[in-house]
């Protein structure tokens, strides 16, 4: 019996299972770091101001995305991990010297922030590039399905980490993190892997080449529209949320837990990944003979040529609203949302697949252009969120990114050539495709044999 895809793609690739081990630890770290910042900048400072500033700057380097992807690609992605990890250990170091020995100040902890944030822009894109490098082609679903994982198990523990750790000290996180970050520079040791370094040309050519390359592909194409469109929805509707527990008096641990739901949804999402194509044979034979049962399966992704993750993820969004909007209980909004994060999960491993699918000297500039158009829509989501609640009540607010949802499947769903670029076996059931000659004619002699 063949073991299950994320356990066999562990034991098949021992490189794969140290880094992925390393890089788990690493990036909880990391998260723990976007709660610790916020809070170094307050006790320094003295004002919420700072932890604003601060926050920018973690976030600033999100545009650094593609030139760092276009650097990825012209080295070899295990050399980038380990500098970039490295000058992370030295920028973090510093702080922790300052803290113990000198003093620290803003301009110190601003600096820092915004290195270590742009030397993780590097790390991510180079781990992007070295998954495909080391797992077989017809591995890497299954690898790109425990990756995503461990993000989700990251966010979920690195922020409360980060949390408790400062209750001990404001250097106590940061040393951890360095240790962490270390035991990940380890693991990176003991890969074995070889690369071919490409010649580069300029930088903002090789720019222009990832954008067509995203473009020029039909599934990268929707999908960058469509992860923008559900990622500026998702982060409007977690203001939506705040507002409505304000209003209710929800306490802050609820309302921690419900937005945890999202994480525990994409786990479950990224583990899910791989059984996909099983799940979707179970179902075409359970709607085989129900022609209606089946057209709306078909449609809505689930099944035969219509199979699509980003198709069923907009459908599933559209249901986690409908819950919301007809009984907006915590409760209620942490199912909606750990929905909406388990079919976020099972989108994610899609598009990393077909992107690290593209090639070795390609991959960082694409996932580079992907990254950032989707968290430049999810750093604008906040702003709009607020915007609705300004223009209606909480419960039009909701109503209103259900209305959005809706035109985005329906979109999705009935344009034949958004609908091809995400199920290319979809133009099978709308309309005939030419054959060609030679087939015609091979066609021709198989039934004559028949006959």
């Amino acid at each position: 019996m063949k073991a299950w895809g994320p356990r066999s793609v562990l034991s098949s690739y021992p490189g794969f299972r140290w880094i992925w081990a390393g890089s788990t630890v690493s990036m909880a770290g990391t998260r723990a770091l976007g709660v610790v910042y916020p809070l170094l900048a307050v006790l320094i400072g003295g004002s919420v101001v700072w932890a604003g500033w601060v926050v920018f700057a973690c976030t600033a380097p999100t545009l650094l995305y593609v030139p760092a992807g276009a650097i990825v690609d012209r080295h070899d992605p295990r050399r980038v991990l380990m500098w970039s990890e490295l000058l992370r250990v030295a920028a973090l170091a510093s702080l922790v010297v300052a803290l113990g020995w000198w003093e620290l100040h803003l301009w110190h902890l601003l600096v820092v922030a915004f290195c270590e944030a742009a030397l993780s822009v590097f790390s991510t894109l180079a781990m992007t590039a070295l998954i495909p490098a080391i797992v077989q082609k017809r591995d890497i679903g299954d690898a790109m399905a425990v990756q995503e994982g461990s993000v989700h198990v990251a966010v979920l523990a690195g922020r409360p980490l980060g949390g408790f750790l400062f209750g001990f000290g404001p250097v106590v996180p940061l040393v951890a993190n360095l240790l962490l970050i270390g035991a990940f520079v380890g693991t990176l040791g003991k890969l074995n892997h070889s690369f071919t370094p490409r010649p580069g040309a300029r930088l903002l050519s090789e720019i222009r080449t990832g954008v067509r390359e995203v473009r020029g592909n039909p599934f990268l194409r929707v999908a960058i529209s469509l992860t923008a469109c559900t990622n500026l929805i998702f982060q409007a509707l977690v203001i939506v949320f705040i507002a409505t527990g304000l209003a209710q008096g929800t306490s802050t641990l609820v309302t921690g837990l419900v937005l945890a739901a999202t994480g525990i949804g994409g786990v479950v999402g990224a583990l899910m990944a791989p059984a996909r194509s099983g799940i979707a044979a179970w179902m075409d034979d359970k709607t085989s003979g129900r022609p209606v049962l089946a057209r709306l399966t078909d449609m809505a992704g689930l099944t035969r040529q219509g199979r699509s993750t980003l198709v069923l993820h907009t459908w599933l969004w559209a249901v986690a609203l409908i819950l919301i909007v007809v009984t907006d209980t915590p409760f209620v909004f942490a199912v909606a949302l750990a929905l909406m994060g388990m079919s976020g999960g099972l989108s994610n491993v899609s598009i990393r697949t077909v992107t690290s699918r593209l090639g070795p000297h390609i991959v960082g500039r694409a996932a580079g252009v992907l990254r950032l158009v989707s968290l430049g829509a999810a750093a604008l989501g906040p702003l709009f969120g607020s915007a609705l609640i300004m223009l209606f009540d909480v419960h039009a607010a909701v109503i209103v990114l259900l209305a959005m949802t809706l035109m985005i499947s329906a979109v999705v769903t009935g344009v034949p050539a958004l609908r091809e670029g995400l199920s290319p076996g979809w133009h099978d059931e709308r309309r005939p495709v030419p054959v060609k000659a030679g087939m015609r004619a091979r066609m021709r002699s198989r039934q004559g044999a028949k006959v």
